[in-house]
């Protein structure tokens, strides 16, 4: 379309963009998310210290994440994010290389919290969203969602077992330093905003950018005092928490009903396979019917689901099923956030918007899996955590099916 068309003469080079960052995020978010379960008990071994300290260090990860994102959102806006990412991911492997010299728990956390968890803040989903709302205004869902399909979750960890196996702990920490350093050339590659190849946003016009080729810009404190920040802001708290609850807890929730651990821990598997389904799908859903609707969507289909896991015992297929249908959705939940913010508040807006929800949402991550363990030995089961959470998706699915705010 002319309106994509690079003043250069060159093709539209967002999808270009697109495959990069699939690469970058799937890697990153695998080398830190979702290698970690597999290592605890390795951790635990090799440290010699507590199950509660060797599985702490996604904790010190997610709280310099939560911390850090709106400092990240707001240099996205003064340095180039290319630049921002290639100082993460250096940052964030040098971590990795550290960890195979240090034999004490502290310096492992000290770890996570000063490199690891502050160079995925400067590399990973912020910045990665905010490249490719800079470079679709149509088709960001969609965008959004082949972005965000989890690969690296399903094989990263499966990877991360056969080295940890056949090499052990330190190989495996070496293994993940290798493969972030291997992003560094494709992070070289990225161009963090059309406008800087003479080209538009998919779908943008001219009249609809200023002459740096960027929507106009809040400050942090008109986006802390803006509406549909705030209403974004409690939608993708709560939902994200139900995530984390059903991440933390499914496994536990299925052994209480006397699956053994091995079958049960399929439901993990399961959980992450269905976001390279729902990921996309929602994404393409966003672009069809607008982005708070799907936002309502998201909220409302997962009820039977989740009434489900109340009626299922023990049947494995069963719960099987649910899981896959519940971890649709919630594996939806950022292309739907990066999608949605950018359509409220504009796309220039995106990085310090999703930077202040982090912010925001750390009690929620950090409550979310202790107020269920908590419930659960107050109740003697889930049933009352999976009411209160079905609660929260009547909550965000008629707030999402009513509230339209003007679009940026």
């Amino acid at each position: 379309m002319a309106t994509t068309a690079a003043r250069s003469g060159q093709s539209f080079q967002g999808w270009r963009m697109v495959a990069l960052i699939f690469v970058i995020l799937n890697c990153s978010l695998g080398v830190n998310f979702a290698v970690y379960g597999a290592l605890v008990d390795a951790i635990q071994t090799s440290f010699a210290t507590s199950r509660a300290l060797a599985a702490a260090g996604l904790s010190m990860l997610t709280l310099a994440l939560g911390l850090l994102s709106p400092l990240v959102g707001g240099l996205m806006r003064r340095i180039s994010i290319r630049t921002l990412m290639l100082t993460g991911m250096m940052l964030n492997a040098l971590g990795f290389l550290l960890l195979t010299q240090v034999s004490h728990i502290g310096l492992l956390l000290a770890i996570y919290m000063l490199l690891i968890g502050p160079g995925f803040a400067l590399s990973g989903p912020v910045p990665c969203t905010a490249i490719i709302a800079n470079w679709f205004d149509s088709g960001r869902g969609k965008a959004l969602g082949i972005i965000n399909m989890p690969v690296g979750n399903s094989l990263m960890p499966l990877l991360a077992a056969a080295i940890l196996a056949t090499f052990g702990l330190r190989a495996t920490f070496l293994g993940q330093g290798i493969a972030l350093i291997a992003m560094l050339p494709l992070i070289w590659l990225v161009v963090d905003h059309p406008g800087r190849i003479g080209q538009h946003a998919l779908g943008a016009s001219p009249d609809q950018v200023n002459e740096a080729g960027q929507s106009k810009s809040m400050t942090a404190g008109q986006i802390l005092r803006s509406p549909p920040f705030l209403v974004l802001t409690l939608g993708v708290s709560l939902l994200s928490a139900a995530g984390l609850v059903m991440v933390t807890h499914i496994v536990a929730l299925a052994m209480d009903r006397g699956v053994a651990l091995a079958p049960a821990s399929l439901l993990l598997s399961a959980f992450g396979l269905a976001g390279v389904v729902g990921a996309p799908l929602f994404g393409w859903i966003a672009d069809r019917i607008g982005g708070g609707r799907a936002f309502a969507l998201l909220g409302l289909i997962q009820i039977p689901a989740w009434l489900g896991l109340l009626v299922a015992g023990s049947d494995l297929p069963a719960l099987l099923g649910l899981i896959f249908a519940i971890g649709l959705c919630c594996n939806a939940i950022l292309p739907l956030f990066g999608s949605l913010m950018g359509n409220w508040l504009g796309s220039s807006n995106v990085g310090l918007g999703m930077g202040l929800c982090y912010l925001l949402q750390i009690p929620f991550m950090f409550g979310a899996g202790p107020l269920a363990g908590a419930m659960f030995d107050r109740f003697g089961s889930y049933g009352p955590t999976v009411l209160l959470h079905l609660g929260t998706f009547i909550l965000i699915g008629l707030l999402f099916l009513f509230y339209r705010p003007r679009p940026a």
